[in-house]
């Protein structure tokens, strides 16, 4: 086996626009002496350091959603799947090639593929590189990603301004009672608004949560709707389809076809190189001294 290493693996998307409503929020746009909005990648760049500060990891690599909505397997399954999207501020919309440029100069893959997630992107890279003895840490702001915790596999959620909590299957247990294998039949029990997930409806978090604990699955629990009270099985039975289908829709992909190599995510860069996307980007002395 290779030397077990330490992978920070980034939601590309959930830095960006958490970089971009910040920056915005406080009531600025960056941008460049040519008009070029900035506010995002610069955001997002500064994020980035402070995990790898703070992970201090071996490798890093960026998961991103490459394509629009429509085209996602996903959308295959449900049609209404995140059908409440709407498009991007226009400031931000020159910012997702931008981003990417820096990224590359620091000599961190840009990982994606059309269909497909950032969360599924992650999900495949971080199961893989478990199974070849590494460490991993997932950055995100999205609670799905819990679903991927393992012995080697423990994830950060950001949270405003620069927070984050930190997972891990113990203390995923300890908070919210479940453990990964079981977040994503709760997530098919309550569903997610905000990705237009049915779930079945009547039931929230906490109802779903205690379904889960007590009878340890979905299919436990429908193998056991004796036990409910007979609303909750009414309830349950007339949505089974739509039920399992939001579990289906929650599930991270762990086996997307991306190409990855460890080696190409290996954190080191050249100095000049990135001093030089920043000078263009007119970034200042801030970021500019975090380079070394």
């Amino acid at each position: 086996m290779n030397h077990p290493e330490k992978v920070l693996l980034i939601d590309g998307m959930s830095f960006l626009f958490r970089a971009f409503y910040a920056s915005a929020w406080a009531g600025g746009y960056r941008q460049t002496s040519q008009g070029v909005y900035t506010n995002a990648v610069y955001g997002f760049t500064k994020m980035m350091l402070d995990y790898i500060d703070l992970v201090r990891p071996t490798h890093v690599a960026v998961g991103w959603d490459v394509a629009a909505r429509e085209t996602l397997i996903r959308c295959q399954w449900y049609e209404g799947y995140k059908s409440n999207r709407v498009a991007p501020p226009e400031e931000l919309v020159p910012q997702f090639d931008l981003v990417k440029e820096v990224t590359d100069a620091f000599s961190v893959p840009n990982l994606g593929i059309p269909g497909y997630e950032g969360d599924d992107i992650l999900g495949t890279v971080s199961t893989r590189l478990q199974a070849e003895g590494h460490q991993v840490v997932i950055a995100t702001g999205d609670y799905d990603s819990l679903q991927l915790l393992s012995e080697q596999v423990s994830v950060k959620i950001l949270k405003n301004g620069g927070k984050h909590e930190h997972y891990t299957p113990a203390s995923l247990l300890a908070v919210r009672g479940i453990n990964p294998e079981q977040v994503v039949d709760v997530k098919a029990l309550m569903g997610d608004a905000s990705d237009c997930i049915p779930g079945c409806p009547g039931i929230g978090e906490k109802t779903a949560v205690k379904l889960i604990a007590a009878h340890g699955s979905l299919d436990g629990l429908y193998a056991n709707l004796d036990a409910c009270t007979p609303k909750m099985r009414a309830k349950l039975e007339e949505h089974r389809e739509q039920v399992y289908l939001s579990k289906k829709l929650a599930t991270i992909f762990r086996d997307a076809p991306i190409d990855f190599s460890l080696e190409a995510a290996k954190w080191e860069y050249d100095p000049e190189r990135v001093r030089e996307k920043f000078a263009e980007l007119e970034f200042g002395r801030t970021l500019v001294s975090r380079v070394s």
